[in-house]
């Protein structure tokens, strides 16, 4: 019995080792600066799209839900490019660092999808890109600028809302001073580099122009409006249990006639989706993928 068992370990171990999925690092070129990626491969290929992720605020490609992202989709015999946007820094890696002057650009992500846009079209004729957070943003900002030739449809995943009072709100909230002073110390000199906090970091040299482009007076940083008149099929979750998913409420009416916009509610996700919550994720995306 005992050997049975050792047996039987042995062969879900050598399944396990034969099914399991690869991913393999790929680099590429921008302007003179390396931009990183993951590509990961299923063991048995479906037929159907590439699909390319954009990870959230100053996270990165390997970050949790890029991760359960890109299993998901390999489990169900798809492949995943999931990208790390440069955010100003050559070879990017992991988080990013409040210890560097910070030069991230929140509109450059556009170009830089652009790039692993092209980049996957090598790999597939169809493409659908998935962008969470400030990511799905990003993503809608990438399809307003470019002709996306390829890209069948978007997958937003809580993508992000901008509206200037409660942005000003939630900056005094998080730093301890007002909005309005530092937005004015910005725009005198956009080229200068000043002491501010911003986003993710306390306190941070960032340079002036940067500050601006994530919180200066810009409403491209409002997905609700962005889905207003996008002409691609687009795919929108939302959990029940994110606080921020009330921006996103309040502003249905802005999109809500326009028959290419579908949202699903994950009941009991929070912002990440975290643990079996993303196979609710895929199963909505494969149901829904574009013909």
């Amino acid at each position: 019995m005992r050997l049975n068992r050792l047996n039987l370990l042995l062969c879900l171990l050598i399944l396990f080792q034969v099914t399991k999925v690869s991913a393999t690092p790929v680099q590429i070129d921008y302007q003179g600066v390396l931009l990183n990626a993951n590509l990961q491969e299923p063991h048995q290929s479906a037929e159907g799209p590439l699909f390319l992720l954009v990870h959230g605020t100053w996270a990165h490609g390997g970050m949790e839900i890029m991760a359960q992202l890109q299993n998901g989709l390999a489990d169900a015999g798809y492949r995943s490019l999931a990208i790390t946007l440069s955010l100003g820094v050559n070879d990017r890696q992991g988080f990013m660092s409040c210890d560097a002057v910070i030069k991230a650009n929140h509109a450059d992500a556009a170009a830089e999808i652009n790039q692993w846009v092209e980049f996957s079209r090598t790999l597939n004729d169809h493409i659908v890109l998935i962008g969470h957070s400030r990511g799905g943003n990003q993503v809608m900002l990438y399809q307003r600028q470019y002709s996306a030739l390829g890209v069948d449809g978007l997958v937003l995943i809580a993508p992000m809302t901008w509206r200037a009072d409660e942005s000003a709100v939630a900056y005094e909230a998080a730093f301890g001073q007002s909005l309005g002073p530092v937005i004015a110390q910005a725009e005198a000199s956009s080229s200068a580099v000043i002491k501010a906090g911003i986003l993710n970091c306390p306190q941070a040299e960032v340079l002036a122009s940067s500050f601006l482009s994530y919180y200066g007076a810009e409403p491209n940083r409002n997905t609700p409006a962005l889905l207003s008149s996008v002409k691609r099929p687009v795919l929108v979750f939302e959990g029940t249990e994110d606080p921020l998913a009330a921006g996103f409420i309040a502003q249905v009416t802005l999109f809500e006639s326009n028959p290419n916009v579908t949202v699903q509610w994950v009941d009991g996700a929070d912002h990440f989706f975290r643990d079996l919550f993303i196979d609710d994720i895929i199963d909505g995306i494969l149901e829904w993928l574009p013909q």
